[in-house]
């Protein structure tokens, strides 16, 4: 008897947490049987699939524009993480007395550079599908941002700071950061 109730609830505990609600937005990397087989992260771009459920007509246009901001918001987030990395290892490995004032400031202009470099970024491939639901359809847009953009952003704003640009060695960072991007 004791089993059967441990059975039973824990059947019920599976069946209440899973009629919390449809689930609204669905952002995934893409497999071969999705749309924007292409959309995947190289050594040279970054690369984010963001997908969005209309659940009518009228919401489709809705729906792609929150697939697009959806996949540059996880395009930022990615590229920043990458940054950020490509920093640490470039302050502890060229600069090794560097004070934290200069790896501060090189994080805050790269993050403020990715920013604003994600805001243009390109799309390569969107479009919609049918739903897995009667009268859902699904919107994706898949976004783009080059290493180099953001490379060339960066150089940009530093070469415009004297104190950074005299602790700032491009190639050496560049060639970190093409390191970083190898791994994605």
């Amino acid at each position: 008897m004791k089993k059967i109730s441990l059975l039973l609830g824990t059947a019920l505990m599976v069946l209440m947490m899973s009629s919390c609600g449809p689930e609204k937005e669905v952002v995934t990397t893409p497999t071969s049987t999705q749309p924007c087989s292409d959309c995947r992260s190289t050594s040279d771009v970054f690369r984010y699939l963001g997908q969005h459920v209309a659940s009518s007509d009228r919401q489709i246009q809705q729906a792609r524009l929150m697939a697009a901001n959806t996949a540059r918001a996880e395009l930022a987030s990615q590229a920043e993480a990458v940054i950020e990395r490509v920093v640490d290892n470039y302050t502890s490995e060229y600069i090794t007395n560097a004070d934290s004032d200069f790896k501060q400031r090189i994080q805050d202009l790269a993050r403020t550079i990715v920013k604003q470099e994600v805001k243009g970024t390109m799309i390569i491939c969107e479009g919609t599908m049918p739903g897995s639901t009667p009268g859902n359809t699904i919107c994706y847009v898949c976004v783009e941002l080059t290493g180099k953009s953001i490379m060339d952003a960066l150089s940009e704003k530093i070469s415009g700071d004297e104190q950074l640009r005299t602790d700032f060695e491009y190639e050496k960072f560049k060639k970190v950061l093409e390191e970083e991007m190898s791994k994605l």
